[in-house]
């Protein structure tokens, strides 16, 4: 038997795809657990972590830069080609898009107050 590896995801801002190339990631968020040591025994602290997700998208004549760096409160989906699926709400840019004119490309850096899985 042999289950599927993803190899390509497909991302939508607010219904709108984003031609992503291959290696854009998602982190669910959730929490960071630090150690603390108190002579041998062991404790930890949490410190929350939001999702993210880092892509490169392809600039192309339906996709407005400046738009990029004005995404708030948007919802996204996150379509792995294995049949999971994500969804961050309150989504939103964390960086403004760099434009890479000679291969054509934009970095994608978001965060988000959820992700769920579909």
């Amino acid at each position: 038997m042999s289950a599927k590896v993803t190899g390509i995801a497909t991302i939508r801002v607010d219904g709108q795809e984003f031609p992503t190339e291959r290696g854009a990631t998602l982190d669910p968020g959730g929490v960071t657990r630090n150690t603390k040591m108190a002579g041998r025994r062991v404790f930890f602290n949490e410190e929350p972590v939001p999702p993210t997700i880092e892509a490169t998208v392809l600039h192309t004549e339906d996709l407005d830069l400046i738009d990029i760096g004005r995404i708030t409160n948007a919802t996204v989906l996150f379509e792995c080609d294995n049949g999971q699926d994500y969804v961050l709400t309150g989504a939103f840019t964390t960086a403004t898009g760099q434009l890479n004119s000679g291969e054509g490309q934009v970095r994608l850096n978001m965060a988000a107050r959820t992700c769920e899985r579909l």
